[in-house]
């Protein structure tokens, strides 16, 4: 293998490792609130852009996530009064989803209770270095969700 091939594949292993404990650190401070992973997950996604309204294919695909699993989502955050529904004037059966303020405030104060810890992972970098970190994510980022269905081998 050359250089650069030992360096994806070590990436990659890198990757899996990150995911894995992030998963778990992640699970550690959402056992202390009200909300799941899954369900702070699927909320975030709405504070991109509060006044858009999304429906449950759409989420679905965007999140690479099975249409009942976001259903049942949406569901439980429908219940907190977190997300609002409201039904489709062709298609009853649609409902358009969107963040309500209380959704919102409690994004925020998760985030804030997160804070400490964000800032607790990432004191080991420096300003300069962090900014690398972050632009090399972003464009891995960008490229993933560009090329999802551009998979190759196998």
């Amino acid at each position: 293998m050359s250089n650069r091939e030992d360096t994806e594949v070590r990436l990659t292993i890198l990757f899996g490792i990150l995911q894995q404990l992030m998963t778990t650190r992640q699970n550690k401070l959402f056992a202390k609130l009200e909300l799941t992973s899954s369900q702070f997950g699927l909320l975030i996604h709405f504070t991109h852009n509060p006044n858009r309204s999304w429906l449950v294919t759409e989420l679905a695909e965007v999140m690479e996530v099975n249409q009942p699993g976001i259903t049942k989502i949406a569901s439980q955050l429908i219940e907190k009064n977190l997300l609002i529904a409201t039904p489709d004037t062709k298609d009853k059966r649609k409902k358009h989803l969107k963040i309500s303020d209380k959704g919102l405030k409690t994004c925020s104060s998760t985030m804030a209770a997160f804070s400490p810890d964000i800032q607790n992972i990432y004191s080991a970098f420096e300003d300069e270095e962090l900014g690398d970190l972050s632009q090399h994510l972003e464009k891995l980022m960008s490229w993933l969700d560009s090329n999802r269905d551009n998979i190759k081998g196998l």
